[in-house]
């Protein structure tokens, strides 16, 4: 047998390591190129991403047409419709899939996802630049050439027209309570009713050629060439102005905590404070720039420029995370807007006639900012999503959980608002009888604290002293009857402003499965409300899971925060924390989303940012507790947190109405 040297065998020993590092998969780098498409012109329309997530929508350019074009996410051309003239605006993708977008030849098109059909078209008498908004009704808005503002139906009707005094580029933005905002040439804001009617026109020193951006709290942010960027009141009053060195043709965009972000003809790139205008920072691009920039759940901005070159930046301090230069290609302007796709790819069009898609980092779009992107969202629909203080209440806490012999199981919630409010707190157990749950709480005793003054206390329901009925009370709010002489606890108090928590135990030191219950009793302040609700309890094996249900009130969409909190307890002294919840929100049998680890899915920094605006205890970075943040419909929801890998232990669920 042959013998090596040692140091061939060390040699030996590297190439063997080095072929095996090879034979690994390589995680491509985020902001490198996957792939560039030619699209055999030039663009300055922002990609549009599909219903289904399927393709991508954007406008071309040459010199005597344009084209509307569909590319799939793995850079195949699906279709393409040639225009008689430009296509500079970004397409608008409505639920039912339709595209809408907008021509020089002076139509609004609405073209078949599949083929890219026209369904209908519609003259505006004059050219379009600017990009269709889609109300919640599905009327379009744009502006046009003609010195007017058009409201079509999704018919292709039109509704109204609304005079200016020049003509518009700048794309319209849709209230929640159907306002339409849009800015001229002639250097206004104007603010439209949906029926056409003006409501206010704000003056600025210069044309207005980006877009409106809408904050939750209402407030319009619109840049202006006069070189200022200006906060606008839902009444029109001024509520700020900032002045940067140069014309701003880009429309801004909110982070997750309200900064407002935006690029100047000065060659630089500003983060303002939302509430009072002032200078967060600001980085030079060392190019002037038009492009809208796009806020990911991490936090980073995504923004273009004229140099070509496409930045990452940090949301604290406006540092580089990464660039990409199309002019290696080479490249040209970019005007076009990023598109941050659900995965976390990046998609954008250049003037040099390609569409790119960078790999991202699986970080979505923002859903805790309020507008995060041009027209803000991916489907470029111009319409906010919801408002801040819009009517959105929690009605009811339900959770039926097992509490041990000798432990109590805690609820708390918090109640914001001016005057005191009627609300009922009940712990079932006996009651459960007629529902076949075996093993109930014999004799449930329940006590109310405000911070750590006990309120009052309960045994039987029956006994629960001065105050409004609870049997009325029950009847009021849906409440399911308790039996007559039940040993069952309930109270119904009146509630100010401030932090509750609800104690249920059994009065004998029994255990057993028991049903807390905390509804808003709909009497006393209408400004009072419920806007956060938690239950603390053990989580198991099989089917020992902690079910806490609540049902959301009002009229529109409310943004959401859901958190399972295990790892989290253990710097509160909680012993045995769940090691490894994981949280599931469902829509009666629909499961509407999950999380398990709650850092883990790019959204880490929204749920950050939602935490610490709703006053929730922060979390250690890469913690294994849950959370999910969601838009929900007014309706009743159940929570559902479990144990993964067979972790037991204390678990603390959570539900915050977000403003």
């Amino acid at each position: 047998m042959t013998r090596f040297p040692a140091s061939s065998r060390l040699l030996a020993a590297g190439v063997a390591a080095f072929l095996l590092l090879l034979a690994q998969p390589v995680r491509a780098q985020e902001g490198s190129l996957e792939w560039m498409v030619s699209l055999q012109g030039y663009t300055s329309s922002s990609p549009a991403l599909s219903a289904d997530g399927g393709a991508i929508y954007l406008g071309v350019s040459t010199a005597t047409a344009g084209r509307i074009v569909a590319v799939t996410p793995a850079g195949r051309v699906l279709w393409s419709v040639t225009r008689a003239d430009w296509v500079d605006s970004t397409p608008a993708v409505g639920p039912d899939g339709t595209i809408y977008v907008g021509s020089h030849d002076g139509r609004l098109y609405a073209l078949q996802p599949a083929n890219g059909a026209i369904r209908w078209s519609y003259n505006a008498g004059s050219f379009i630049s600017s990009s269709p908004a889609i109300g919640g009704d599905g009327t379009l808005y744009f502006g046009s050439g003609s010195f007017r503002l058009h409201a079509v139906g999704p018919d292709g009707r039109e509704r109204w027209t609304f005079p200016v005094g020049d003509w518009i580029e700048s794309s319209p933005a849709v209230a929640v309570d159907g306002t339409i905002y849009v800015g001229c040439r002639d250097g206004s804001l104007y603010a439209v009713n949906r029926d056409g009617r003006e409501r206010w026109r704000f003056r600025t020193g210069g044309r207005i050629d980006g877009s409106p951006a809408i904050g939750a709290d209402g407030t319009i942010y619109i840049g202006s060439t006069d070189q200022r960027m200006y906060a606008v009141a839902p009444d029109g009053g001024k509520r700020w102005d900032y002045f940067t060195n140069g014309a701003i043709f880009s429309s801004p965009v909110l982070g997750a905590d309200g900064s407002v972000y935006f690029a100047s003809d000065d060659t630089r790139f500003y983060s303002l404070a939302s509430e009072d205008g002032r200078l967060r920072w600001r980085v030079d691009l060392n190019s002037s720039s038009a492009s809208t920039a796009a806020v990911r759940g991490d936090g980073a901005i995504i923004v273009a420029a004229d140099d070509g070159v496409v930045r990452a930046l940090q949301p604290d301090h406006g540092g580089l995370l990464w660039r990409f230069d199309t002019r290696a290609a080479p490249g040209d302007y970019i005007e076009s807007s990023v598109l941050v796709a659900p995965d976390g790819a990046l998609y954008f069009g250049s003037l040099d006639g390609r569409l790119y898609k960078l790999r991202g980092n699986g970080s979505p779009l923002s859903t805790f900012s309020a507008w995060p992107a041009l027209r803000r969202d991916a489907s470029r629909t111009g319409r906010a999503a919801h408002v801040r203080d819009g009517g959105a209440r929690l009605l009811n806490l339900a959770s039926r959980a097992e509490v041990s012999p000798g432990s109590v199981l805690i609820a708390g919630f918090v109640v914001e608002g001016r005057a005191p409010r009627a609300y009922l707190i009940r712990g079932a157990g006996p009651a459960l009888a007629p529902f076949a749950v075996t093993g109930f709480l014999p004799d449930p005793f329940l006590t109310v604290y405000s911070g750590a003054t006990p309120l009052r206390t309960n045994d039987d329901w029956g006994q629960a002293g001065p105050g409004p009925s609870v049997i009325d009370t029950a009847d009021a709010v849906g409440a399911f009857p308790f039996p007559a002489d039940s040993r069952d606890a309930a109270l119904v108090l009146g509630l100010g402003a401030g932090l509750y928590t609800a104690h249920l135990r059994d009065a004998g030191g029994r255990g057993g499965v028991a049903l807390f219950e905390a509804y808003d009793a709909l009497g006393g302040d209408s400004g009072n409300r419920l806007v956060n609700l938690s239950l603390r309890g053990p989580v198991g094996q099989d089917e020992r899971v902690l079910i806490p249900g609540f049902v959301l009130g009002g009229d529109a969409p409310a943004r959401v925060l859901v958190r399972a909190a295990g790892p989290a307890l253990a710097a509160f002294g909680v012993a045995q924390p769940l090691q490894r919840p994981q949280i599931a929100i469902y829509q009666g049998d629909r499961l509407v989303r999950l999380n398990r680890g709650w850092s883990e899915g790019g959204v880490a920094h929204d749920l950050r940012v939602a935490a610490e605006s709703a006053g929730a205890f922060p979390w250690s970075e890469r913690s294994a507790d849950a959370a999910l943040l969601l838009f929900l419909e007014p309706g009743p929801y159940t929570l559902q947190v479990s144990g993964l890998d067979g972790s037991v232990g204390e678990a603390l669920a959570e539900v915050y109405l977000l403003r």
